[in-house]
């Protein structure tokens, strides 16, 4: 009974990462040279540099009714200081404490170490609701990493009640390439 608890456990592991894969056949390629980096996505997706060199990748819309595009957005901040000493794991949990103040019933919902483009990366996935818009809750997912003086930050931004574009979402978020 035990070997047939694991092995269904194994196999349904084994889905969840088969429905997350996306196909990334006719994906654009986005290069930065500012920020140093390269990412695929969606041609149905939108990509745009906004204010301070922060590259946004916008959703269609879903229906005729969907009010809230999803997006990826990439910041890259450059300090020689980032290049030192300072291990990403330093920084948490005070931007987590920072993050709390940003969102009203702010839920942190997890947080990990992993490695991303062979750098140490953390992620962190919370949701609340923004001082834009008091009536959506949000769910947001945020990578961050140093590289050569650098500061990575992705964030993937969703209604909290919305998953379906999560898959490609992450499919844009690992395509990043620096």
């Amino acid at each position: 009974m035990r070997r047939l608890f694991i092995l269904g456990l194994v196999l349904c592991c084994q889905l969840m990462a088969l429905a997350q894969t996306i196909s990334k056949t006719g994906w654009k390629t986005f290069t930065d040279t500012a920020g140093m980096f390269t990412a695929q996505y969606p041609p149905t997706w939108i990509n745009k540099i906004k204010e301070g060199n922060r590259v946004f990748f916008t959703s269609p819309a879903e229906s005729e009714t969907d009010s809230f595009n999803e997006n990826v957005n990439i910041s890259v901040k450059y300090n020689a200081a980032y290049g030192g000493q300072i291990k990403i794991n330093d920084l948490f949990p005070s931007v987590t404490d920072q993050l709390k103040t940003a969102f009203r019933d702010f839920k942190s919902e997890s947080q990990r170490s992993f490695t991303w483009n062979k750098t140490e990366a953390v992620e962190i996935i919370y949701s609340g609701f923004s001082s834009l818009d008091d009536k959506m809750r949000i769910r947001i997912i945020q990578w961050f990493c140093f590289y050569k003086s650098r500061l990575y930050t992705v964030t993937y931004t969703a209604t909290a009640s919305n998953t379906v574009l999560k898959p490609t979402a992450l499919g844009i978020m690992g395509s990043i390439r620096f």
